[in-house]
């Protein structure tokens, strides 16, 4: 008897949870494995850990806020705040940049769509996953929010 290997279910809480990165190939668990293939088996053994970059944290700042997820961002996520509970100037700075892109027509037309849409497929018989920052009928939206 053959035992069948179940598909998880991949939500925003656990999409990247140590069962989902296991089962289902990402861009960045890709790009990773493109780059050094042990430290991306050592990631997904839970051997190492990558800190948080605040690039990274600025990019999702700006997505949670889009996503109306900010509150919960803030929340798991206190190291972007000072001493006095202010906003560190990166997250300022990420502030800016949401006034920016809330002032261009186009940008919120492109980010109108559904949000944080995440799905799951098949490449060459690998599953893989994705979250789409906006999805509207005929476009995919991938923010990457940077400073300039």
């Amino acid at each position: 008897m053959q035992s069948k290997i179940t598909t998880p279910l991949v939500t925003a809480e656990n999409y990247f949870s140590p069962e989902n990165e296991l089962y289902y190939m990402g861009s960045t668990q890709f790009k990773r494995f493109l780059q050094c293939e042990s430290l991306a088996v050592a990631m997904l053994r839970g051997e190492w850990q990558e800190e948080k970059s605040t690039a990274l944290l600025v990019g999702s700042y700006v997505d949670a806020h889009f996503g109306g997820t900010l509150d919960i961002f803030r929340a798991h996520n206190p190291d972007i705040f000072k001493r006095d509970g202010a906003l560190k100037s990166d997250y300022e700075y990420a502030n800016y940049i949401i006034q920016r892109i809330e002032r261009d027509e186009a940008m919120m037309y492109y980010l109108s769509g559904k949000s944080q849409v995440i799905m799951t497929g098949e490449i060459e018989g690998v599953p893989v996953k994705i979250k789409i920052d906006s999805l509207l009928p005929d476009i995919t939206v991938d923010q990457k929010p940077c400073a300039t």
